[in-house]
Formats: structure tokens, sequence, C-alpha cells
């Protein structure tokens, strides 16, 4: 019997049960998708990450109320996925998503030219998000799909008629890609995205028609030898929320400074790239956007997601990179839309949240943030302690409990100069600067030591008062010097500190990070 004759139309909600279901199947079946991931990099996370981008899809459909039409859906799908979005398949569907929700704007009940016109918009614009298009990927296979749509529209198919024909033309393209890819042949596998593609689209086809499919691309592909995943040597993974949408030179100059699977959908961003030092160089070409979320992960570690979400709140690229590096989502403060994105990631979680400020301005703002644990840290040091005791995998209260422990267990003191003084002066602070010794200074070149936010002492020789400020610090006892340094501390000072250190408290272990924010000139923590 043809499916012809079972004809429903796709409207708003028949697409809300599709994403239902769709999260549902991904859920079951990540596992497997990921066995297949050899491309770009074989992180073996491709599956886990399509299931997390479409589950933050639908958590933003669940939120709408009301009867609820088409547009409504797939615009509440794209939304929700472009928040969510996770690694460079997951950005790749975002995107995709993003072209549906165009292309159907205003259409209540999918015809067979919207829905080929959806197909067509997704994969253009999956096309123009990455970098480097290649053969034998997810953009292949939406090629293949839009193609067969447009066919089946010129030769006047209904809408069941054509979502079949499609269905079947992305399996034999999922087919397809094994030849398509050297690095597919030689694993011979076919192409771990594409399979997740393939399989929302089978439960379209389900959802649509009332059928159950007959079988899974899955029960086919994963009797494919199993792959070893094995990262490229210290490749690490960049995905990033920008304050703007960056301009068209963008994925270009990424590309230009190493950086590969360059991915960019509207404001976000997802690069790779073979060790921190490109990374650092990344960051600080992501910043002259402004960087309001940052999350990093080293893929050749391959770890297991943990009971809890940690985020932190830093600004600096530096710090950015430190925290995101250290199994942090990192959060710039300093933009005016970071408490909505955090309010959405806590909302987007299905673990325990914990939330670790690095001022006690921002601590201020957060105590009543829904669904998290926040941690009463003080400043950049504290939360550089409290981030060095988290474990994702202990129970939530416990880690919770341990790293509030070590926020405040943390001696913290700051040296900033006249300069910096002048244009952020802390709250309730009373002048006490010296005016003979401005008068003979630079305002870059005088400086005033806070301890515990007290003022402690100032000079114009910032070696002196470094030195000075350690001795202080570890004066009662400290296992772990921690100094966090802007672009306005010269190295040589930092090379002194460490040489007086080693002669002078050779029990001490002495680690620096460079925050690269010009906000900040030196912040010591002793724990």
């Amino acid at each position: 019997m043809s499916t012809a004759n079972h004809a429903i139309g796709l409207n708003g909600r028949l697409a809300a049960r599709w994403a239902r279901r769709a999260v549902d199947r991904l859920r079951r079946e990540r596992e497997e998708i990921d066995e297949l991931n050899v491309f770009p990099v074989p992180d073996g996370d491709t599956g886990t990450n399509m299931y997390h981008t479409l589950r933050s899809a639908y958590l933003a459909v669940e939120d709408l109320t009301g009867p609820v039409t088409l547009p409504q859906v797939v615009a509440a799908l794209a939304d929700g996925a472009g928040r969510g979005a996770r690694g460079n398949s997951g950005l790749i569907l975002a995107v995709a998503l993003q072209g549906v929700a165009d292309a159907l704007d205003g259409v209540t009940v999918a015809t067979p030219e919207a829905m080929a016109a959806a197909l067509e918009l997704a994969s253009a614009r999956a096309r123009q998000a990455v970098a480097r298009p290649v053969d034998g990927t997810m953009l292949t296979v939406l090629d293949a799909m839009a193609t067969e749509a447009r066919e089946q529209v010129e030769d006047g198919a209904d809408l069941i008629d054509l979502i079949t024909a499609v269905r079947m033309r992305s399996r034999s393209a999922l087919r397809e890609t094994t030849g398509q890819l050297h690095v597919l042949h030689e694993a011979q596998v076919v192409d771990a995205g594409s399979t997740g593609i393939v399989e929302l689209f089978d439960l379209l086809y389900a959802t649509v028609t009332g059928r159950t499919p007959q079988d899974s691309m899955l029960g086919e592909v994963s009797r494919a030898p199993k792959i070893t995943h094995q990262a490229r040597a210290e490749e690490l993974e960049i995905v990033a929320l920008l304050a703007s949408a960056p301009d068209s030179t963008l994925a270009e100059a990424l590309d230009g400074v190493g950086g590969i699977s360059i991915v960019i959908n509207g404001a976000k961003v997802h690069v790779h790239v073979p060790d921190e030092t490109v990374a650092t160089t990344v960051l600080d070409r992501l910043g002259e956007y402004g960087i309001v979320r940052l999350d990093m992960e080293d893929l050749r570690l391959h770890e297991e997601e943990g009971e809890t979400r940690l985020v932190a709140l830093v600004q600096g690229t530096g710090l950015l990179m430190h925290c995101a590096l250290n199994g942090a989502s990192a959060l710039s403060p300093d933009h005016d839309e970071v408490l909505r994105v955090l309010d959405d990631l806590i909302a987007d979680e299905e673990r325990e949240v914990i939330v670790v400020p690095s001022s006690s301005t921002v601590l201020k703002s957060l105590p009543t943030r829904g669904g998290a644990q926040v941690v009463r840290s003080r400043n950049v040091a504290t939360l550089l302690s409290a981030l060095a005791v988290y474990d994702p995998f202990a129970p939530a209260d416990e880690i919770f409990a341990d790293m509030t422990e070590a926020a405040a267990g943390t001696r913290v003191g700051t040296i900033v100069s006249a300069e910096q003084l002048e244009l952020n002066p802390p709250t309730g602070v009373m002048p006490i600067i010296d005016d003979e010794m401005v008068a003979r200074a630079h305002p870059s070149q005088f400086y005033r030591v806070f301890i515990e936010g007290k003022v402690k002492t100032q000079s114009t020789e910032l070696t002196t008062l470094v030195e000075k400020l350690a001795d202080r610090l570890l004066g009662a006892g400290g296992e772990l010097l921690t100094v966090v340094h802007g672009p306005g501390c010269a190295p040589d000072v930092l090379s002194h500190l460490r040489d007086w250190i080693r002669k002078s408290h050779a029990h001490v272990r002495f680690q620096d990070i460079d925050s690269r924010d010009r906000a900040t000139l030196l912040i010591m923590g002793v724990e």
C-alpha cells in the first residue's frame, strides 16, 4: 500500500513529537555513533555532542505554551540548539536547524515545496558555516538530501513520497561517505555525524507516516570494526560564544594561525588547535569580539562526563583558557548577556551545577541563581584554589564543600598601579597615596598593595613589592604560591620572584598564570 494514502501534514504538534523522539533515540544510540567517529578527529564524541545539542533544542520546545505552530517549534529547536551546541557535529546540526527554521517561517503545515526549501537552506547554511568543507561528511549527506527533495518536487511528489525518497537517499549517501574520505576508507566506517543526520531523518519519516522504520542504519554500520580512538597529538577543541557575531574574515584568520575543523554559526565558534600556544593566539583573536562563554576539551584525555558541571566567571583570555582546560565552562562577567547565558547553561544541564565567581562584586549577583550552588569565592586567587580541588565525579555536595573550604582557606594579596586605581577605585578604600611619591613616578609605575582587601603599603618598585607580598603571605605557612599577572607585569619581575621563592621558601611550589587581562597587574594567592 502506498504511504501516500496515509499522508499526514507536518505541523507543529508532529514536529514537537519528532523532537522528543529524536532526543530519546540519540540518548540510546550516541555511544554507537561515538564508535564511528574518526573525522575530523577520532575523539569518539560525535553522537554524544549531537545528543546534547538536540536535548538543548528540545528543552526550548518544552518552554512553549498553548497550541504550537510549526514555525514556533522549529524556531525554538534552532534557538535551543544554537545555545547548547557541542562540538563540530553539534554546531553543524544547530546551523542546519536554523536553516530549516528560517525556511519554514510562516509555514504552518509543510508542503513538498516547503520541505525541499528547508533542506536546501539547511544544507547551504551548514556548508557556509564550515571554513574548509570536505566531502564524505554531514555536508555531503545534507547536500544529497536537499538535491533529492528538489527532484521529488519537480516530479510532482507529495510530502510523504518526498520524505520517503529523501530518507532512502540519505541512507545511500551515508554508505557513500566511506569511499569519499580517506580516513573513513582506512577505518572502513561511515561518517559519524552523517549517521546522526540519517537517524534523525529516519525518525521524521516514522513520525509523519506513523510507521516504524524496518531497520536502523546503525544496525548496518555498527557491524564495521570498532575504532580505537586516539586524537591527534596535542589537540584541543575550542567552543566559544562571542559577544557579537564575527565578520567574514574570522574563519580565514583562524585557519591562518593553525586552527582546523572551523565552524562558525553567528556568534558561536568551534575550532580545533594543535596546542596551547595556538589556542592562546586563537583566543586573543576571538577576544576582539568579546568572549562570553568558553568551553575547551583536551582531545587526548577522552574523559567521561562527571556528576557535576563547574562554571567559572573570570576575565581575560588567559584565565578563561586556564579554567576551561581544567573542566569549567568559563564565562566573562563583564558582558551584559552573561547572567542570561549562565541561566541557560544551568537550565540545559542534566547534572548538578557549581558556580565559582572571581570577585565579590560578581558573587553578589549570583546567590539567587536557581538550580546551582555558588562557591563564596571573593577573587581570582580563591577561584583558582577552588578549581584545584574540583572533582567532577564526586557527589555534588561533597565537592561543593571541598571547593568552599579551599576558597576560604586561601590568603590573598593584590598589587595595582595608581593608573588602575584611578580607573577602578576599590569600594570603601580611602586614598592614602603619597602625593610626593606619585609626582616622581608615572601612574603606571606607582603601585599599591592590598592584602585581603586592606591597603598595606605602596612603592614605585614593583620587584620589591612582589617579594615583600609573597613573604608576608607565606609567613603563616603554605605549600603553593599562585601568581596571576597581566600584561603590565614585566617578565623580569616574575623571574625575580621565582628565583627568590626557590631560595627563601624552597618547600613552596610556584605557579604563574598569564590572565591576558589589562585590568590585572598582579594577584597572589597562598594555600
